[in-house]
């Protein structure tokens, strides 16, 4: 068995695992990371994969070494992928947040709505200036967007998701290479894009309407 499929296979597991035992399977991911394959490699590993266990046990440092590179390679593309998917789950989460808070009537509700989308515009903007450029946010500029976003509408409903994207500044996107955050960056474009058209072509109409009615 070569080393790749040997990496493809052990990642399958770990995400298995991840996603039937996390409700956010990002964290557990970052908890297997390439560094610690030689640690938990064998957790993933059933009786009936007496091949892939006697192509270890008869190998060399080289082959051990080639399975590294290729899980690392395939844990960092899929942490990008789940990073962006929860990165944008976390956007359309906090848009819905503002349209279920009861303490708000729909002309407060509108009010937030255009608060929020006025960050998201911001926030846009700069990672249009870092993809035009070639150049990722920073770690602490990334960090700093999600923090000032998550507290903005957190501050409405009582919630406290700084701690959370400390998280996910220092655990996840400073995992990643370059390239990879420009990928994580291009993908938020385009959930932020979708949260605005959200916004202003469904949830305010929506609420001027009810405005309109009382």
């Amino acid at each position: 068995m070569e080393p790749g499929e040997v990496a493809e296979l052990v990642l399958d597991r770990v995400m298995d695992y991840c996603s039937n035992n996390y409700y956010t399977p990002l964290k557990c991911l970052a908890n297997h990371s390439p560094d610690q394959l030689d640690v938990f490699m064998d957790s993933y590993l059933e009786d009936e994969d007496n091949d892939i266990n006697e192509a270890i046990e008869n190998s060399d440092q080289k082959f051990w070494e080639a399975i590294e590179k290729e899980y690392e390679k395939l844990w960092k593309e899929k942490l990008t992928n789940e990073l962006s998917h929860y990165l944008g789950n976390a956007l359309e989460f906090l848009e819905e947040a503002i349209m279920k808070e009861e303490l708000l009537n729909s002309t407060s509700k509108i009010i937030y709505l255009k608060a929020y989308a006025e960050r998201l515009d911001k926030f846009a903007d700069s990672i249009k200036h870092a993809l035009q450029n070639g150049k990722p946010l920073s770690d602490y500029e990334f960090y700093g967007w999600i923090k000032k976003i998550c507290n903005f509408v957190c501050s409405i409903n009582n919630y406290d998701l700084s701690e959370e994207a400390e998280y996910l500044e220092s655990n996840f996107y400073g995992m990643l290479d370059d390239n990879e955050k420009l990928e994580v960056l291009r993908s938020l474009l385009n959930d932020i894009a979708y949260v605005l058209y959200l916004i202003e072509e469904e949830d305010i109409p929506d609420l001027e309407a009810l405005t309109n009615k009382s």
